[in-house]
């Protein structure tokens, strides 16, 4: 059975799972840093908060794209390509899209914070949290089998989420994801407004 090879929107997820996490967080880790963004004539790669968030970007997000896009390729990208035809395009493009969306997100709501908008920002985080969960339930059909995009696309040898490499180590990296970002966002925020 073939299941097709469309491209779409939906068709780099969860890919696309992750970098709405990135834009979330650099939305978040900016509102954190808020005092120092409004206060600061630097630009936005020399502050404080953002050097700190990119910390957090280059130690734990991008190596949760690498991962995923070394292991689990064809299916981080939704099996919208096959990845073995051009690795090293695909995964420069990936880390890539990591890195700029992080710092987008990042500037946005720098931007934001500057003209006092910091109810937007959370509103922007907070809708942008919800369309990353959101995504998973919507390509469940897809998501729920790991595999290649050979196997995929000639269904064959797939296994499922749940009893796959890619469910494990995506529960440990989330895991550790949400703490060090909590920890990285409480250190910007103490730090931006006089703590130690």
């Amino acid at each position: 059975m073939n299941r097709g090879r469309s491209l779409s929107l939906g068709s780099t997820l969860p890919l696309l799972f992750l970098l709405f996490i990135a834009f979330a967080t650099g939305a978040l880790a900016a509102h954190a840093g808020r005092e120092e963004v409004r206060h600061s004539a630097d630009p936005m790669w020399r502050m404080e908060a953002f050097l700190a968030y990119a910390l957090f970007v280059g130690f734990l997000l991008i190596p949760t794209a690498f991962y995923f896009y070394v292991f689990h390729g064809d299916w981080f990208l939704f099996y919208g390509v096959d990845t073995g035809r051009a690795p090293w395009a695909w995964g420069i493009l990936v880390l890539a899209a990591i890195a700029g969306v992080a710092a987008l997100g990042f500037g946005v709501s720098a931007a934001l914070c500057r003209v006092d908008r910091e109810v937007s920002v959370r509103r922007i985080a907070g809708a942008t949290l919800f369309v990353a969960v959101g995504v998973w339930p919507l390509a469940w059909g897809r998501l729920s089998l790991v595999g290649s995009y050979r196997e995929f696309t000639r269904d064959y040898g797939l296994t499922g989420y749940f009893s796959s490499a890619a469910f494990y180590a995506g529960l440990v990296m989330l895991i550790l994801m949400s703490a060090s970002f909590i920890w990285v966002v409480y250190r910007i925020d103490d730090h931006t407004h006089g703590g130690t």
